[in-house]
């Protein structure tokens, strides 16, 4: 995260676009509800707005740190998952006021389970050595999740999750699976790095270079076992 620093501007402007345009799509169309391909690209603009969670623009310059990686980033994630959570509740009053409220558990269960991907997602590259992944996860969750409810509804497939009981349960399964899945990989590529580094970057490559060769320099700067003697030139 940013150090412990305010939710990133991009994830407060996503939740304030996301509300902006289901008010929209509202408005337009009083008393006709609101389409619910708008608010599955709600759902996927917040998740794309939680990947910008994890950057942290100053990582290179902090490659040693005394605190943990998770609690540098508490404060961040609290605050931008109260953003998210802010945003999401007012989509619903929304929805609610012009009667199209989707099943509640399930589109919320739904975008839980698209942040828990985004953050993880953004966590595998922020410990490959980006500092920043939220542009790139951000775009690729919104492309990757429009394409697939574009596709299901020409193919009349659903990928939802099920709103009651009876629906597919496969589908619910897989929601969960994957749900799953990603906390595991969020957990994993969150790991505090061996050393106490903080960021994988071009100054740890470096250290591992100096300390691979053969050679050993003292702090005079010649190489152990040939210092200068007493006496000797």
């Amino acid at each position: 995260m940013n150090g412990g620093e305010p939710p990133p501007r991009a994830t407060v402007l996503t939740g304030g676009g996301v509300v902006a345009l289901v008010l929209l799509a509202a408005i337009a169309r009083p008393g006709a509800g609101v389409s619910p391909f708008v608010v599955q690209v709600a759902e996927l603009a917040l998740a794309g707005g939680a990947a910008y969670l994890l950057d942290d623009a100053a990582a290179p310059l902090t490659t040693v740190t005394p605190r943990g990686l998770w609690h540098r980033r508490a404060r961040g994630l609290a605050g931008g998952a109260a953003v998210l959570a802010g945003a999401w509740g007012v989509v619903l009053l929304l929805l609610a006021w012009q009667a199209s409220r989707p099943p509640l558990i399930a589109t919320s269960g739904e975008l839980t389970v698209l942040c828990l991907g985004s953050l993880a997602a953004a966590a595998v590259l922020f410990r490959r050595g980006d500092p920043q992944p939220g542009v790139r996860v951000a775009p690729v969750v919104v492309l990757t999740g429009v394409t697939l409810i574009i596709a299901g509804s020409m193919l009349r497939e659903t990928i939802s999750m099920p709103g009651g009981v009876s629906g597919p349960a496969v589908i619910r399964v897989a929601w969960v699976v994957g749900g799953l899945v990603a906390a595991v990989v969020l957990a994993w590529a969150s790991r505090d790095p061996a050393g106490g580094s903080s960021f994988r970057g071009t100054d740890h490559r470096d250290r591992q270079r100096v300390t691979s060769g053969t050679t050993t320099v003292s702090a005079l700067g010649v190489p152990e076992g040939e210092e200068t003697r007493p006496g000797t030139r």
